[in-house]
């Protein structure tokens, strides 16, 4: 399942803008084809949002 499960709107918000980057624009058109084409199957976007915000975390807390 692609879409997070959890509460935190931080992380379902960092997970809409890696949805909606352009990947494709960068030589990414394989992973900007996955994320249209098949939304469902890319769970790597939560996790990656996950850490991004774990990072964020880490560097406001210290």
């Amino acid at each position: 399942m692609a879409r997070t499960e959890t509460d935190n709107p931080l992380q379902q918000r960092i997970e809409a803008v890696i949805r909606d980057f352009s990947f494709d624009n960068y030589g990414f058109d394989d992973v900007d084809i996955a994320l249209h084409d098949y939304p469902d199957d890319q769970e790597w976007v939560a996790a990656l949002a996950h850490k991004v915000l774990a990072a964020l975390n880490e560097a406001v807390n210290g």
